[in-house]
């Protein structure tokens, strides 16, 4: 609920990055946040859990990007007293988790251009392919697709070497056993429908 950062400080900071030829990135949950960070320039939203409508309209039009992480909040809610997490961390946790599937509605029919992204560390780090499933709740399956390559690469301000198959791009490719268009849940069981891993032009795994 509390802004931080004066609007001549954010400012400042995006004109910096600016002059870098790179971007600023803010973390940001509700709506207040959200829109004072576009205001001033600010080019990517991580999280972006409690937007409303207005916001959401406002930030498709400026095409800034946002990156939701639902499934931190779902692993929170369920694992945050056996984690050690403070009372009111895991109440916070709790609220934002029961408005998140709501902010992502609110952003897909806005047309926001959205990212994949889990905010996952710790314990919890093995629950990462599990976002896929809790975004089919709101998006078709080639949407999420795209949101973990392509626009990714775009936020990245890396297009023409990653979320791409082309020559001299970096050659990050998975082989699916099945159809991930028809169903994306072939890339939320830790790799198991991943027989051929390549990063970089290098094969992390290959079993076939």
């Amino acid at each position: 609920w509390m802004n931080q950062y004066r609007e001549d400080e954010v400012r400042i900071v995006v004109e910096e990055c600016r002059q870098r030829r790179t971007y600023v990135s803010a973390h940001c949950h509700p709506a207040s946040a959200i829109r004072r960070a576009i205001e001033f320039g600010v080019r990517c939203i991580e999280h972006g859990t409690l937007i409303d409508e207005p916001t959401a309209a406002l930030a498709a039009a400026a095409g800034v990007y946002i990156v939701p992480t639902l499934v931190i909040l779902t692993a929170l809610t369920e694992l945050g007293q056996q984690l050690g997490l403070p009372r009111p961390n895991l109440e916070k946790a709790i609220e934002v988790h029961s408005q998140a599937l709501e902010g992502l509605e609110i952003m897909r029919r806005a047309g926001v251009q959205i990212g994949f992204g889990t905010d996952l560390i710790g314990e919890t780090y093995a629950r990462q392919s599990q976002e896929f499933l809790i975004r089919r709740h709101v998006f078709a399956d080639i949407d999420i697709l795209r949101q973990a390559t392509s626009i990714g690469a775009a936020i990245l301000m890396q297009e023409a070497m990653l979320g791409c198959v082309r020559p001299g791009a970096h050659a990050d490719l998975l082989v699916v056993n099945g159809n991930p268009l028809q169903d994306i849940s072939l890339l939320a069981q830790d790799g198991a429908a991943l027989p051929v891993i390549m990063k970089a032009g290098r094969f992390v795994k290959r079993v076939i």
